[in-house]
């Protein structure tokens, strides 16, 4: 077997999952499928000057990363209201609690009338 070579993406992506343990969905509360991974969102862009770190990296799948995407053009003030959450959830480090998850469904309603309206 041949060695296996991870990217820096991958290798933060790793130790988020670690730090974090999501429980089948992500932060915005999609659900974790074969289909739909894990991938990381940067809360400030890397064109904005944010660092490829667990200090600016939120755990989403793909599903979940193209809506925010598409709500940042959408309702700018929703964005950033989400990116400031994701900044809670990294400065608390740890798995989400009751708390962090009834705000994560929340933001999924929301962000689901946004990219729908």
């Amino acid at each position: 077997m041949g060695n296996v070579y991870y990217n820096k993406n991958q290798l933060l992506l790793r130790e988020l999952i670690k730090i974090y343990e999501p429980d089948g969905a992500d932060w915005l509360n999609y659900q974790i499928t074969n289909g739909n991974i894990l991938t990381l969102h940067h809360v400030v862009k890397v064109a904005d000057g944010g660092q490829l770190c667990k200090d600016n990296a939120a755990l989403l799948t793909k599903r979940a990363h193209r809506a925010l995407n598409i709500c940042e053009n959408r309702d700018f003030i929703l964005y950033s209201e989400i990116n400031d959450f994701f900044r809670e959830i990294i400065a608390k480090g740890e798995p989400l609690d009751d708390y962090f998850k009834g705000k994560t469904k929340l933001y999924k309603r929301a962000l689901t009338k946004t990219i729908y309206k």
